[in-house]
């Protein structure tokens, strides 16, 4: 046993899609499953006619439902269940901080579930922002493909390798060819200085970037020699780009967040947040803190 997979839950039908992808990335890595389910215990002048006991044994119904459903079909995963009467982001942040090994978080991507609205867009986004594990947010009816191919979204010079290792053991798990892809624009100065149209700048560009993800693809081929792996790079929108790889039939897309330890500002870059709205496989955000190198190429933000 290596680590826990852990997931949150809710009884809606994106958290138990979730459900069965978390089940299965556990029996894939040879890890546990650990089930969450977190409901937020409010005071209320209703609460003198029981509600928040209703609410209570509901979430306790719901907690025991997912878990039967992961023993009748998965009986060789180990399987933990734990109910927590806090906010959901609160409490998702603190069990995969506070669980040793915890590797993945999986969420479903959208609902409106039994228990207070958990798992909606805007406590998944929060969650995103938080964790310092890889988070899968899958949508109902999106379960682990059978064909179809990993698809990854890579950027030579922030979090390659980061986002390279997870999608690479991801592909080789399943036993799918990887598809490394990465897109690029020229600068702005170059689009209204009319120097693109006086020199063949786009040429030059697009063969640097080749060479650019060849070698941060390199070092992975070599570490898991039994995974096919397309290299792609395209002058165009990283996000537009996912998105059609995506719905050409990919098992998973991987992109990368950047680690923000400021409280204020954007914590889910514009590409991680472009896919997610606009992908329909399961997408896994992976972050990454920049290297001393990285920071000092970047500049002050």
């Amino acid at each position: 046993m290596s680590g826990f997979v852990v997931v949150g839950v809710d009884g809606s039908p994106e958290s138990l899609a979730a459900l069965d992808w978390a089940a299965e990335e556990a029996v894939g890595r040879g890890a546990g499953l650990k089930v969450v389910l977190a409901w937020p215990s409010v005071v209320t002048p209703l609460s003198v006619l029981g509600a928040v006991d209703l609410a209570h044994r509901q979430a306790e119904v719901t907690l025991r439902e997912a878990e039967l459903r992961v023993r009748e079909r998965w009986p060789e995963l180990a399987v933990q269940a734990v109910q927590v009467p806090q906010d959901p982001v609160r409490a998702l942040v603190e069990e995969t901080a506070e669980e040793p090994g915890a590797e993945t978080l999986v969420l479903g991507s959208r609902g409106l579930g039994a228990v207070a609205g958990f798992l909606v867009g805007s406590v998944s986004r929060r969650v995103l922002a938080k964790v310092e594990c890889p988070v899968v947010l899958v949508r109902e009816g999106e379960g682990r493909e059978e064909g179809g191919e990993v698809v990854v979204g890579v950027d030579p010079y922030q979090g390659a390798a980061a986002v390279l290792g997870h999608a690479f053991a991801a592909a080789e798990r399943r036993g799918l060819p990887l598809r490394a892809v990465y897109a690029w624009t020229l600068p702005v100065a170059y689009q209204y200085a009319g120097i693109a149209a006086s020199v063949d700048v786009s040429g030059e560009m697009q063969t640097f970037a080749e060479v650019e993800l060849a070698r941060v693809v390199q070092p992975w081929r070599a570490e898991h020699p039994g995974v096919t792996v397309v290299e792609e790079v395209l002058n165009a929108r990283p996000a537009k780009v996912l998105a059609e790889r995506a719905a050409a039939g990919a098992g998973l897309v991987v992109v990368g967040r950047r680690v923000r330890r400021s409280p204020l500002g954007a914590h889910l870059g514009s590409v991680a947040h472009a896919v997610l709205h606009h992908v329909p496989c399961p997408v896994a955000v992976v972050p990454y803190e920049r290297t001393p190198e990285e920071e000092q190429e970047a500049g002050d933000e």
